[in-house]
């Protein structure tokens, strides 16, 4: 997924709104770097906005919430009669003052005036827990940055702040806040350190972290410097606050700038370790722990934080996982697991295939762990109508929070997005920008990356194999796993992912040797080439030219067709008989009775001929050794049937076709080794079709006396599970019938 052309689909990475019209589109680019030919009276706009307020209610106002304060601005200051509609006003600062509450809409909706008495809308995006302008109480003083002045419909324009960064909360001190918003009696600004300080501490208490960080803050701020004991006591309450928050960055240097040389030093030990944890930072953790263990070596809290340092560190270090354990914790109620990132046997480097790549540091074997990483963004939102936008909201959230997170998201490939502050694609050269002491954080760059680099798993993989797991029921969550979207797509890969709550699983489904590239697929590749094309080139933007891919493109736009036209043949038959099987099923549930009978033998004899009609239009020269993905779906559905009928010969027959589609290829039977097929070369691609076609064939083997041949088939079963899932069961788990949409006919294009 990291790629650095750039070309195709991802030239409109960002989607309209399909309730958008062309004609509202047409109105708003006509009106683009003009002045807003309407101004709504200031007394109207209170008037529909205090209207709005009534409407949704007490539960839209909230609570009033603040942060720390930027002052530093380097901006030309700007008017509200000065903005023009649809666009960045770069260079400019508008200074504003809020003078009604706010509501929450899709983002925080307040009226704002300027110095001069004139007044607009503002709506504000993006702002994370730890911010006031979540809330915006009434009288707040804020700086815009490069303003955007967005036309909503006729008549209706409003300040539109996307980016977190781009909005400042000033106090009274700042020299940008004109002396008209200047409190006539400003009590906060006569607060002496300790009332901030209690203030804060009884907010703390209430659990009002926002409004006790904004209280510890002030209290800094207002300290002498050389009151050393009072500063670093307000540093050490000041980062637990940030702890809980989630701003771990901060965390640590409040945490270790509260160290005094006391006995209590331990407490800001134990916050730096804690944060440190969360940062995948577990060596750092380990010696923050020791500190403290060195200053109390009495506290418990200390010695069971190190255990988990130390279980953490085996991960991290010698990939040493207890999966079943962490298989069995998780749920849907909890995907977010104690657990290290192991990433050890990769490196990234430039590829041949696309821009960056991911590479192999030592030779790793068929059915071994190549990495589990740790998602640096996964929310609990597995709703596939809704995770996208979850995962968006989340990623800007760690991001502004965590600029260390913030700075690996940012080296990630964002396809044809470029940042005006810094389109550098370089792992060195790309890194966060500051702007007046704060990092930039442009949300449009983040949802590029997003786009271009997330992923879609279930809860559990080995799970979701089950037969009843359903997507609408169990629906996919999307996250956020950096190091995994380093890897470019092969149609034909040599590495499986799974996924474990929030761990992504990463498994060798060949042999690789140290400097070989590492692939995957970004989705299960169609049967046919051309519609493979088209998938990756809508989606991702790029041409595959992996091994599969290059070898189909020598055979013929005639024998392509040809294929797709037997292909479809075949769908059309099997579907129908689908269908009447899902009517004798409906009809025998309603009567409580058996299951109806597998498909009649001639629609087998049927579906046999056109699959055999279908593998000649494989030419030898061609395909060779290599999967013929068009022949999976057929192959498969014959390979049911003749299970289910336990015609015991004909499923050792479909069985080895099944395999040999995926690329798996069987020595002679009298070798001993025909189903051995991850020990021969080439090996193919693991699937859970290919899983399912090896105890069928395991099944069938059994029964037939062949007890060695029926312990291959076991044997690779149980390995190509462990290829798929991650990890080994300890019992086996019934996988469905479902075949995916890839490999069939009219479906898959």
């Amino acid at each position: 997924m990291d790629r650095t052309d750039g070309e195709g689909a991802q030239a409109t990475l960002l989607d309209l709104d399909p309730n958008i019209s062309l004609a509202f589109l047409g109105k708003a680019s006509a009106l683009g770097g003009k002045p807003a030919p309407v101004h709504v009276s200031r007394e109207q706009l209170v008037l529909v906005h205090n209207a709005e307020l009534t409407k949704l209610g007490e539960t839209a106002r909230g609570q009033d919430r603040s942060r720390r304060y930027r002052y530093v601005l380097t901006f030309v200051e700007l008017y509200l009669k000065d903005l023009l509609v649809e666009m960045h006003h770069e260079g400019k600062v508008l200074v504003l003052r809020t003078i009604t509450e706010r509501y929450l809409g899709a983002g925080v909706v307040a009226i704002v005036e300027d110095e001069r008495g004139d007044a607009n809308k503002l709506a504000i995006y993006n702002q994370t827990e730890a911010s006031t302008l979540s809330a915006l109480p009434e009288g707040s003083v804020v700086a815009i940055k490069e303003p955007y002045y967005q036309f909503n419909g006729d008549g209706d324009f409003m300040i539109c702040v996307d980016h977190p960064s781009d909005i400042v909360l000033l106090d009274d001190r700042h020299p940008l806040v004109p002396g008209a918003f200047r409190r006539a009696s400003n009590r906060d600004g006569e607060a002496t350190p300790a009332a901030w300080v209690k203030k804060g501490d009884m907010s703390f208490i209430g659990s009002d972290f926002t409004e006790a960080l904004r209280c510890y803050t002030r209290a800094l701020d207002l300290m002498p410097k050389g009151d050393e004991a009072a500063i670093t006591s307000v540093l050490g309450k000041r980062a637990r606050i940030h702890l809980s928050l989630k701003c771990y960055d901060d965390a640590i240097a409040d945490a270790l700038a509260s160290r005094n040389g006391s006995k209590n030093d331990w407490r800001a030990s134990l916050v730096a370790a804690k944060s440190c944890n969360q940062l995948q930072r577990f060596g750092e953790s380990l010696q923050h722990l020791e500190s403290g263990i060195a200053k109390s070596p009495s506290e418990a809290v200390l010695k069971k934080e190190r255990d988990r340092c130390q279980a953490r560190l085996l991960e991290a270090e010698q990939g040493r996982f207890d999966f079943r354990a962490l298989s069995a914790a998780v749920n849907r109620r909890n995907v977010h697991l104690d657990a290290a990132s192991f990433l050890r046997k990769t490196e990234v480097r430039d590829s041949a295939i696309h821009g960056r790549g991911l590479f192999a540091t030592r030779d790793i074997k068929v059915g071994e762990l190549i990495f589990c990483e740790k998602a640096v963004c996964l929310p609990n939102e597995y709703n596939v109508q809704h995770n996208g936008a979850a995962l968006y909201v989340k990623l800007v959230e760690a991001c502004t929070s965590n600029p260390s997170l913030h700075r690996g998201v940012l080296q990630l490939h964002s396809g044809t997005y470029n940042a005006r502050s810094n389109n550098s694609t370089d792992d060195d050269a790309r890194s966060l920008n500051v702007v007046d002491g704060a990092p930039v954080v442009d949300v449009f760059l983040l949802e590029a990356i997003r786009r271009a680099n997330c992923f879609m798993g279930p809860h559990d993989s080995s799970a979701a194999a089950g037969p009843d797991w359903s997507m609408e029921r169990d629906g996919m969550a999307r996250g956020m796993w950096p190091r995994a979207a380093r890897a470019n797509h092969a149609c034909w890969p040599n590495s499986s992912r799974a996924f474990l709550g929030d761990l992504l699983l990463s498994v060798a489904t060949e042999p690789i040797r140290a400097g070989d590239e590492i692939t995957h697929v970004y989705l299960p590749p169609r049967a046919l080439p051309e519609a493979r094309a088209r998938q990756f080139l809508a989606s991702w933007g790029f041409a595959c030219g992996c091994r599969l891919c290059a070898a189909e493109a020598k055979s013929p736009a005639s024998q392509h067709a040809k294929r797709h036209e037997v292909l479809e043949a075949i769908s059309a038959m099997i579907r129908k008989q689908e269908e009447k099987e899902n009517m004798k099923k409906r009809a025998a549930n309603s009567k409580n009775a058996l299951a109806p009978p597998p498909p009649p033998h001639s629609a087998l004899r049927t579906v046999e001929k056109l699959t055999r009609k279908l593998e000649e239009l494989h030419e030898e020269e061609v395909y060779g050794p290599l999967p013929r993905l068009a022949l999976v779906w057929p192959t498969m559905w014959l390979l049911t049937a003749y299970h289910a009928m336990r015609n015991h010969a004909k499923t050792l027959k479909w069985a080895a076709q099944v395999l040999r589609n995926f690329g798996f290829l069987q020595t002679a039977s009298t070798s001993g080794k025909k189903w051995d097929v991850f020990d021969q070369e080439p090996v193919g691609i693991a699937t859970f079709e290919a899983a399912k076609a090896l105890r069928h064939a395991r099944d069938a083997n059994m029964a037939l006396g062949r007890a060695e041949q029926a312990r291959q088939c076991d044997d690779a079963a149980k390995l190509a599970w462990r290829i798929l899932v991650g990890f080994e069961p300890e019992a086996e788990v019934q996988t469905s019938d479902w075949i995916g949409d890839e490999y069939k006919g009219a479906a898959g294009q």
